[in-house]
């Protein structure tokens, strides 16, 4: 059975790699330059709200959160659609220090929320204004910096973890949450890649790496580029042409699109269908 929305969401954003994500200069200071800025199409900015919306967006669930890169204007967004809280609950945007910050709800209790944002730093470290990486901190709950939360409606219509006693979405409230990862197969980019270059030319059917390439080839047919009868664990012609078209769906073209997975396009493919993804 495959996880609910909620937790996929959660299980990517905990994945994340904890660390300084932008560049220093001596000019500016911390520059705003990192990756979840050019995922989103806007760069040397704040980017605290940029990284929510990425998370979103890199397990397919963008459609249910807007696409906007402040605070003041999700949480107008969410209260306009009733979807604000006073209450956390899993993969909600926190609100903090009225519009100052945002991060994502991973976890609480009766006394703290738990979160894990961009544009943040260290717990502890002082960072004179300016955030510079992917960090995960505690507040308490009922903090004046604790504005409200914006409570995203999944499609799938199951309810995340909730401290709402009259959450709209149907959930029942309990007293704490904390992460616990699913359990994912992984699937080794240096496998796929291999048999992407070594099956289409072998003899027809030949498989590489069989275990990895299924899993990338369920992924391709779920999304519906690649037909049934071609999910065989062979990453023949086929299977290159469905993964450059997922590549294209990723926004990528040209050489970057060749059928040959990459960390980016593979990580997200994962993301979405089940699969963690090693070197």
């Amino acid at each position: 059975m495959a996880s609910a929305q909620w937790q996929r969401l959660v299980d990517h954003v905990v994945a994340v790699p904890e660390q300084i994500y932008e560049t220093w200069t001596s000019s500016e200071g911390w520059n705003n330059i990192t990756k979840f800025g050019k995922e989103y199409g806007e760069n040397g900015v704040s980017w605290c709200v940029i990284f929510n919306w990425d998370m979103y967006h890199d397990v397919g669930l963008d459609a249910v959160v807007p696409k906007v890169d402040n605070v003041a204007v999700f949480s107008d967004w969410a209260k306009k659609r009733g979807s604000w809280s006073a209450y956390p609950s899993i993969g909600a945007w926190v609100n903090l220090g009225n519009g100052a910050h945002t991060e994502l709800v991973t976890g609480f209790d009766a006394d703290t929320v738990f979160t894990k944002g961009g544009n943040s730093v260290r717990s502890g470290a002082a960072d004179n204004g300016q955030g510079n990486g992917v960090w995960s901190h505690s507040t308490a709950r009922r903090s004046a910096r604790v504005v409200g939360y914006f409570a995203p409606h999944f499609p799938d219509g199951v309810c995340p973890p909730t401290a709402d006693p009259a959450d709209p979405r149907g959930g029942g409230a309990v007293a704490s949450w904390r992460h616990a990862p699913a359990s994912k197969p992984a699937v080794s980019l240096a496998h796929v890649v291999h048999a992407a270059r070594h099956d289409p030319p072998a003899a027809q059917g030949h498989t590489s790496f069989k275990g990895d390439v299924l899993l990338v080839e369920k992924a391709l047919s779920a999304e519906g580029l690649l037909p049934h009868q071609y999910v065989d664990g062979s990453f023949g012609a086929r299977t290159v042409d469905a993964y450059s078209a997922w590549q294209r769906r990723c926004h990528l073209a040209g050489p970057a699109a060749d059928g040959i997975p990459g960390q980016g396009s593979l990580t997200r493919l994962g993301a979405q269908h089940g699969f963690t993804v090693t070197t």
